[in-house]
């Protein structure tokens, strides 16, 4: 990381320009979480999480922003359903997974893979006028349409048939959001306003936080966990790493659960060697560093380690916890 962050410096440093503000624009369906990194002094910086609510735009620089590159991230609320949706690039930068944050230290976060982001570049050209980065589908919204597919995907999240999100304020639409607004005691109407999305974000955020599959250390040292997931025709998907300080908690999979069982994995690092956890029955593929790996081919055929992870059943369960106890992680026995 330090190699491309002197070489970038070098780049924006090259640049000078007329002062402008940088904005970030929502032309998606989704409600956003979004951040920016930008030269601040001699050292690159990055800035977030403003909420851009769909069809919303935000000044997030203020400072004088010259021509040069800037990098972008945004991703969608936890409340939408299915996959994580993201607007991201190559360049893996530092953030907070929570709150407003201003970092200045790229380093922060090089043994958290949770902390870090993969940002898009942008080429910010000359002019006086301000910048503006637009996020977006493959559907395209202008503003208002897209403040309206923002409506009808909440609304279909929080399990009300909202009927497609296509940025068109129909019949079936305006009547879906007119029951709504009456339900929540918001002001009567159809119409589509901050109060009624942010009613709606509120809902939706809470919804998703009750589900999915959770893990909790309840130990006293640092673990680093991993998890395998039921696919389609018996194959298996491994995913890591989750880094869980003690007495620490992580959403590892989100939305309901749709499975009737899934394999753990953690390992506790020491001084002089690891500690994984007893009770595995069955191997998968790991690497050292963030992985996403089927099972369709050996890890040897993938460069990749292999680990015993550990069968738990949940039963049909929409959500599920798994605790890391002291009592569950044994070293590798000696040679």
């Amino acid at each position: 990381m330090r190699i491309i962050l002197f070489s970038l410096l070098a780049f924006l440093f090259s640049s000078v320009g007329a002062a402008a503000k940088y904005s970030l624009c929502n032309k998606s369906s989704y409600t956003l979480s979004a951040a920016i990194g930008y030269v601040d002094g001699d050292r690159l910086a990055t800035r977030g999480w403003w909420r851009l609510r769909p069809g919303q735009c935000k000044v997030v620089l203020t400072e004088q922003v010259n021509p040069g590159r800037y990098f972008v991230y945004a991703e969608g609320i936890p409340g939408h359903k299915g996959p994580l949706r993201t607007w991201s690039g190559e360049t893996q930068l530092c953030v907070e997974n929570d709150g407003f944050f201003n970092l200045r230290n790229q380093e922060v976060c090089r043994e958290d893979p949770l902390r870090q982001r993969k940002f898009f570049d942008v080429e910010v050209t000359g002019g006086g006028g301000g910048w503006q980065t637009d996020f977006s589908e493959a559907s395209t919204y202008t503003v208002y349409s897209a403040e309206v597919a923002g409506v009808q995907r909440l609304l279909n999240d929080i399990g009300l048939k909202a009927g497609g999100v296509d940025g068109a304020l129909g019949r079936a639409t305006q009547r879906v959001i007119a029951n709504y607004r009456k339900s929540k005691g918001l002001t009567e109407g159809t119409g589509i306003d901050d109060e009624l999305i942010d009613s709606l974000i509120e809902e939706a955020n809470s919804r998703e936080a009750k589900l999915g599959f959770f893990y909790c250390n309840k130990t006293d040292s640092t673990v680093w966990s991993a998890i395998a997931t039921p696919e389609e025709e018996g194959r298996y998907q491994s995913k890591g790493w989750w880094k869980l300080d003690p007495g620490n908690c992580a959403k590892i999979l989100k939305g309901e659960l749709s499975e009737d069982h899934y394999y753990v994995y953690g390992v506790i690092e020491e001084a002089r060697a690891e500690r994984r956890l007893a009770g595995g029955d069955m191997s998968f593929c790991v690497n050292t560093i963030m992985f996403s790996v089927d099972n369709e081919l050996s890890c040897a055929d993938q460069d990749l380690d292999e680990a015993i992870f550990r069968r738990i059943e949940i039963g049909g369960s929409p959500s599920a916890t798994f605790d890391f106890m002291p009592d569950m992680f044994v070293a590798p026995p000696t040679q």
